[in-house]
Order: C-alpha cells, then structure tokens, then sequence
C-alpha cells in the first residue's frame, strides 16, 4: 500500500500551527496510507534558528529540511516564502492547511492523497511541480 510521510508544525500535537511552519515549538511526522489510515511516527523539536520579524531564511528553511529529512510533504497554517523556495528547489512537496485540527485534516487529506500522491513522485523524478495545495 502507498504511503506518504508528512510533517506537521503544531506546538501541542493536536492542532496545525496557524502560522508559518518554521515558527512551530515542534513537528509532527507520520505516515499517511492510501486508504486513510496514519499514524505518528515522531516528534521532533524544531531546533531551527529563531527568526526576527523576518520569513524566507535560507539557514531557517535548511535547518527544518535537515530536522525533517526523512518526509516527502511538508505541512504547515500558512503560506511561507521558504514554502515557494521547496516548491522551487527540492524534492519536497510542500502544502498548506486551512484545516487546524489534526485528525480533521487527516480525513482531508486522504481525500487528496492521490493527487498528493503524484505530485511527489513527480518531484522524486526531478521535477518541480508549481502547485502548492491548499487542503481545506
């Protein structure tokens, strides 16, 4: 069965950060099957420089790449400059969230996994798809 391993800001677990994804206390990643199911597999503190008033910080972005190095999606509230610059520049596809509630977004985004789905396998042939989903 296909999978996908996301992470997500939250600072409790429960709710997506409703801000940039940098700014969460921790991430979350789990892996999120074809059929609906997930399940945690980590908590990771996000040990990422702190930012001052500014956003789109390469060391900031390098730092969660490198905590999160082993998922394929990137989850945050909200749209970031460094959200574009992983669109643009890796193999990670990153996606926001209207949907802050966790097992909430879990239902929406088995709904959406297998457009999800390709837009990773594209990245993981190379390829820089523009799309930046929007689950809500």
């Amino acid at each position: 069965m296909r999978k996908l391993r996301i992470g997500l800001a939250s600072n409790d677990g429960k709710t997506i950060l409703d801000d940039h994804m940098g700014q969460a206390k921790d991430f979350y990643v789990f892996d999120v099957l074809e059929d609906g199911t997930y399940q945690l597999v980590e908590k990771k503190k996000n040990t990422s420089p702190k930012e001052e008033g500014k956003h789109g910080l390469d060391k900031k972005r390098t730092s969660v790449m490198d905590i999160l190095h082993d998922c394929s999606v990137f989850v945050g509230g909200r749209m970031s400059p460094n959200f574009v610059k992983v669109r643009d520049n890796t193999g990670v596809q990153p996606a926001v969230s209207k949907i802050l509630d966790i097992p909430a977004f879990m239902k929406v985004f088995a709904k959406n996994f297998e457009h999800i789905y390709q837009l990773v396998e594209l990245r993981r042939k190379g390829e820089r798809p523009k799309e930046i989903p929007i689950i809500e």
